[in-house]
């Protein structure tokens, strides 16, 4: 899968994953907001063609997003976040996209 960190029309600091299905937006929103320590601050919205909620911490507010367009979307919504933005990048780049495991696969872990 591509990621690419880029700004978007805004100019606001992006972190796109092209090719998530939207099914796959609460795994991978549950995984980077355990990893960086993020709370919900909005209401979720989940509709036919787009998903999004923000998300903070103590310092930085983020927009985990996703769109029928660009796919998953990982947004700085202001200046200073995106400092975890950049961390998050950092992140995904050296871990790789968090996959979610088939039973089987837990299930082969849990006997050896």
């Amino acid at each position: 899968m591509k990621i690419e960190k880029v700004r978007d029309a805004s100019k606001r600091l992006t972190i796109e994953i092209h090719n998530i299905k939207n099914k796959d937006y609460i795994f991978l929103s549950s995984k980077i907001s355990k990893k960086f320590n993020l709370t919900a601050s909005s209401e979720l919205i989940y509709g036919f063609d787009e998903i999004f909620q923000d998300y903070k911490n103590q310092e930085y507010t983020i927009g985990l997003e996703w769109d029928i367009w660009s796919g998953y979307i990982i947004v700085a919504k202001d200046k200073k976040s995106e400092n975890l933005i950049n961390e998050i990048y950092d992140w995904l780049m050296i871990e790789g996209i968090p996959q979610r495991k088939s039973f089987f696969a837990k299930f082969i872990q849990l006997i050896k």
